[in-house]
């Protein structure tokens, strides 16, 4: 039944539309799609280029919202002319519209389908891509698709695992990288010599073993000299479980007040006291406060930016208590990053002591 019905959704939207079908025209065989999947407009399940109140002056409207029985919005859907390849600017739109809705899933169709998940299963700032699926018959993955998608079936559980099993392949790329490094590095020399030599022991004594050994070198080098793909992201227990032990615990004191504070809730305090000692725009602030300084996210944000961002994850990586969110001179709301390590905390040591700041690292 699955394949049936995706080989008539690609009959719809590849195989039977014009290379020059216009965006407007292919809305119509998209709807006709959402028909396949039992998604039907004037049971309210479709809503087509709703608009949305964002703010207080701003809108905004996307291609097409599926709904659930009880009205609650499920997942959005883009479209682009299948005669454009999709790129990065309407994944980012789409992005954009999951975000504002807050909604883990969207989906983007136009040469292909690609389905997106934005929730607290990665540790990633962008929505991640679960999968791409051509326009082909008797596609697996299409079947798939229609299973996860179609109005009988549609279910968080069925959807989060599936999300699972997706980024636990996605994570795979993220193993083979680690093995391949380790395999090749300098250090695992020394590792397949004392293989060779335990493998020799039954025949021959150690010093003998020993002795041809260091008249020889070993070197292993990749078949391809291109570096593996670099995982786009890993999962927040992944990340966790990697940086613990190696995790640096010094803890930093701001002009001798006898706070002892961890990296995160020290440049926390110290934007606070400057601001306080410094009272200044929120522009100034972030040309003080330079992004590179943090790297990823920036050392401050806007607080609506990060709500909106993070919409979708409880992680919203800023301290965003109550007592946390800050006020900028000319009035407006900005967020401290939390993602604070070794590697970019004396940044803002150094700027500390540079404003006239005495820091004192314990």
């Amino acid at each position: 039944m699955n394949n049936e019905k995706w080989n008539e959704i690609y009959f719809l939207l590849s195989e039977n539309i014009r290379t020059d079908i216009s965006e407007s025209d292919f809305e119509q065989n998209v709807i006709q799609a959402l028909r396949v999947l039992d998604w039907k407009e004037f049971l309210g399940d479709i809503q087509i280029r709703p608009s949305f109140q964002i703010g207080a002056s701003n809108r905004i409207m996307p291609d097409f919202v599926i709904n659930s029985y009880e009205k609650k919005n499920l997942f959005v859907i883009e479209i682009k002319q299948p005669s454009i390849p999709l790129n990065t600017n309407f994944q980012q739109q789409l992005f954009s519209y999951m975000r504002q809705l807050r909604l883990q899933y969207g989906v983007l169709i136009g040469q292909v389908i690609q389905v997106f998940y934005d929730g607290d299963l990665t540790d990633h700032d962008d929505p991640v891509l679960l999968e791409t699926i051509e326009f082909k018959k008797d596609n697996l993955k299409g079947q798939k698709f229609v299973e996860l998608f179609s109005k009988e079936n549609f279910s968080n559980d069925l959807l989060q695992s599936f999300t699972l099993n997706s980024l636990k392949k996605i994570n795979r790329k993220a193993d083979q990288k680690k093995l391949h490094q380790k395999i090749i590095s300098t250090n695992y020399q020394s590792e397949i010599l004392e293989l060779i030599k335990q493998d020799f022991l039954n025949k021959y004594d150690a010093e003998l073993i020993d002795n041809v050994l260091q008249e020889i070198s070993i070197n292993i080098t990749a078949k391809n000299q291109t570096e593996i793909e670099k995982p786009k992201f890993q999962t927040e227990i992944q990340k966790k479980t990697e940086n613990t032990s190696t995790r640096d615990k010094t803890k930093y004191i701001i002009n001798g007040n006898g706070k002892r504070l961890p990296k995160n809730r020290f440049v926390l305090e110290l934007v606070r006291a400057y601001l306080k000692e410094k009272p200044t725009d929120f522009e100034t602030l972030k040309k003080v406060f330079r992004d590179e300084y943090q790297g990823s996210t920036g050392v401050i944000n806007k607080l609506d930016l990060i709500e909106t961002k993070y919409a979708n994850k409880s992680n919203k990586r800023h301290f965003t208590g109550n007592d946390e969110i800050l006020v900028s001179k000319d009035n407006i709301k900005f967020v401290v990053s939390t993602e604070w390590g070794k590697g970019n905390v004396n940044n803002i040591v150094d700027l500390a002591r540079k404003e006239g700041f005495e820091i004192k690292e314990v």
